[in-house]
Order: structure tokens, then C-alpha cells, then sequence
């Protein structure tokens, strides 16, 4: 498979490294000097199969609408667009192309995911016990909370009824009993971690995600460039896992 690779940073070369120990071949780079949006055509990415994007959120909506016009197939993990998800569905239905879209590609973070859906109908009948997600990166992170929080608020807002409405900010005062608090933590060098917490007066549950490098997230990118290759539509990582991670590829 031929790759063009949009953001060449440390997790676009961890994709990169992913990429060729998987026996692919990265024929076109672009970043801030070399931007993908001052590419007159399509022949700028070197007839790549898939572009893998880990761009930045400033540009990630100029970035899927070339793909769209240019009917390229693509792999988005830069966030800060999905306000604009719908619109970015009726790009790609016409351009018919395929693009597979996640705030977070770690597989393992993928079956945390699954792992709610299944708690989620039990945990709604058991009022006790509430919930709130916490989320911790490096001091460099761009957005807050991260999108793979908000994604893991949506999960649990979805599966619960007495949760009806998402505070990110600072608590000054009482929490209602409706929100679902979503708290964020800058520090360090932390590739992310993310926990979800079920707190009752008698016990405490906590599901927790730790990446340990940037390749938990790179494996899962090219895996799915691997997947999206030549469908037509817009996916998310639930679809490559539902067609059993990657066996369709």
C-alpha cells in the first residue's frame, strides 16, 4: 500500500515507522513546510492508496475536503472538526471516496469502549453509583478536554438516562446530579490517560487507559488504513472492529 502521510511530527513518525515494518511504502510527506493545502491536484500525493492525517485541528477541515474533492481515501486522527460532521458526510458521499475517522486509533482504548457498552445497560438500573471521566497529557496537547474524552462523555451520556447534559468546565460549586463531569489534567509528558469512574457510598470502579507510547496510536492508524482502503463512506474505528479489526482489510 502506498501512503501519503499529512503531519510529519512524533506520531507521524511513529505511523511512518508502523507503515514500513507492515511492508508499505510512504511515497508523499506534508507540514508546515511543505503544506498539503498548497497542492494544486491530487498529483501531489504520489498516487497513494490512503492519507494518513495527524495534522493540526486549525487545518483538518481544509484537509478533508481535499480528500473528499479528490476522492482519496483517508485516515483522520486530527480532531477539533467533528462540529461539522455531517457536512464532512455529504463531502465524502460525493467525492465517493472513504474516510475512517477517531480521536483516539489505540485499539486498546477501542475496547474500553466496548468494555461501557456492555457495563452501560446494567449500570443505568443502579442509580447509585455515579459516573465522571478524568483525562490526563502532556503539557503540549492542544485541545482540552481531549477528544477521546468527549467521545467516552458521549458513550456514557448515550447509555444513561439520569446523565442528561456534559460540564467540562472548573466546579466552583455543587455539581448537578444530571452532568456528567468531564475534568482535565496538563502535565508533563503524559501521552494520554484516560478514566472512567463508577462511584458509589460503598465502593469505587475505575476503568482506566494508559498509552505507552505514540505507536499504541500508529498501529492502530495503519491498521486501519489497511481497512478503509477502497470503501466508499464515512467510518469510524467501531466499523473496522465490527468487521473484526481489520480481517476485512
Amino acid at each position: 500500500m502506498i501512503i501519503a502521510l499529512v503531519g510529519t511530527g512524533r506520531m507521524g513518525q511513529a505511523v511512518e515507522a508502523v507503515a514500513v515494518e507492515r511492508g508499505h511504502t510512504v511515497a508523499a510527506r506534508f507540514d508546515a513546510d511543505h503544506p498539503l493545502l498548497d497542492a494544486r491536484d491530487d498529483s501531489a500525493l504520489e498516487d497513494a492508496d490512503v492519507c494518513i492525517d495527524f495534522s493540526v485541528p486549525d487545518v483538518a477541515l481544509d484537509h478533508i475536503h481535499r480528500y473528499a474533492f479528490w476522492g482519496a481515501d483517508a485516515v483522520v486522527g486530527t480532531t477539533g472538526w467533528t462540529d461539522k460532521l455531517e457536512t464532512v458526510r455529504d463531502w465524502i458521499e460525493e467525492g465517493q471516496g472513504g474516510m475512517l475517522w477517531a480521536p483516539n486509533f489505540s485499539l486498546g482504548l477501542a475496547l474500553v469502549e466496548r468494555a461501557l457498552g456492555g457495563v452501560l445497560p446494567l449500570l443505568n438500573d443502579l442509580e447509585e453509583y455515579d459516573v465522571a471521566v478524568h483525562e490526563a497529557h502532556h503539557t503540549g496537547k492542544l485541545d482540552s478536554p481531549s477528544g477521546t474524552a468527549l467521545r467516552l462523555a458521549e458513550v456514557l451520556l448515550a447509555g444513561l438516562d439520569r446523565k442528561t447534559a456534559l460540564e467540562v468546565e472548573t466546579q466552583h460549586g455543587a455539581v448537578e446530579a444530571d452532568a456528567l463531569h468531564v475534568t482535565s489534567q496538563r502535565v508533563g509528558h503524559v501521552l494520554g490517560e484516560h478514566t472512567v469512574t463508577l462511584d458509589s457510598e460503598v465502593d469505587q470502579i475505575q476503568i482506566v487507559h494508559t498509552a505507552k507510547s505514540r505507536r499504541a496510536f500508529a498501529v492502530g492508524a495503519v491498521r486501519a488504513a489497511e481497512w478503509v482502503r477502497g470503501r466508499k463512506g464515512l467510518f469510524t474505528l467501531d466499523d473496522m472492529i465490527d468487521d473484526g479489526i481489520g480481517r476485512g482489510a
